[in-house]
């Protein structure tokens, strides 16, 4: 399992995460996030980062156009989305003004109960995307929540989006920490390709704490 450590805002901790090998550093654009960070400013952090490659740009674009003029701006070749249709990330991935080896991170948010309409939600993002990102829904929110999904519906979640797709690379997020990762940990890793944290490895949102980070990728490798 991999490690995407998201929420970055500071030059130093774009170095923790490089020095500790996370396989993702995420990027958040997004004005209601709490580590929302300009595009340009983010240009600036992953500047730093040996592994350009590593770079995840968190976005919620109002519509494909929005998300076409972004990609050119931060060159960054992994978008996750918190909006746009199915339909919309199909157009986007195929349009000519997009670099082709852009990957999709669908942002999918697990309410306390899976209906009929977020299966569908789930099956259709998984045919059309190359990931999949499972986190905590509260009140139609989605992300920066700190909250946790039960393991019974990650379960359930990502055996809608592997029965949908079966290549779907899958990413839990939701209040991960390290005490999640100790108590429920092999069963995450049964599921998931990627584990997303965020606020589980901070002092305060947007400020990263060297040691949290260190031990959680440190869990996961073991």
């Amino acid at each position: 399992m991999k490690v995407k450590i998201c929420g970055i805002t500071r030059v130093e901790d774009v170095m923790i995460c490089e020095e500790n090998n996370a396989d993702l550093i995420g990027f958040i654009n997004i004005k209601r996030s709490k580590r929302f960070v300009e595009i340009n400013e983010i240009n600036q952090l992953t500047s730093k980062l040996n592994n350009r490659e590593k770079a995840v740009l968190v976005i919620e674009p109002e519509n494909l156009e929005e998300a076409e003029v972004i990609q050119k701006k931060s060159n960054i070749n992994i978008f996750q989305l918190h909006s746009l249709s199915s339909d919309d990330i199909n157009r986007l991935k195929e349009s000519e003004s997009i670099q082709k080896q852009l990957k999709i991170i669908r942002a999918v948010g697990i309410p306390e109960r899976i209906t009929a309409r977020k299966k569908v939600e789930i099956e259709d993002f998984a045919n059309v995307c190359d990931f999949l990102l499972f986190d905590y829904e509260d009140y139609g929110k989605i992300g920066g929540t700190g909250k946790q999904i039960p393991i019974k519906l990650i379960i359930e979640a990502a055996e809608l989006a592997k029965n949908a797709n079966d290549n779907i690379k899958l990413f839990l997020a939701g209040g991960l920490d390290l005490k999640r990762i100790q108590t429920e940990g092999k069963q995450i890793e049964r599921i998931f390709d990627f584990i997303d944290v965020n606020s589980g490895v901070e002092d305060s949102p947007g400020l990263k704490n060297d040691n949290k980070i260190r031990e959680i990728i440190e869990l996961i490798r073991d």
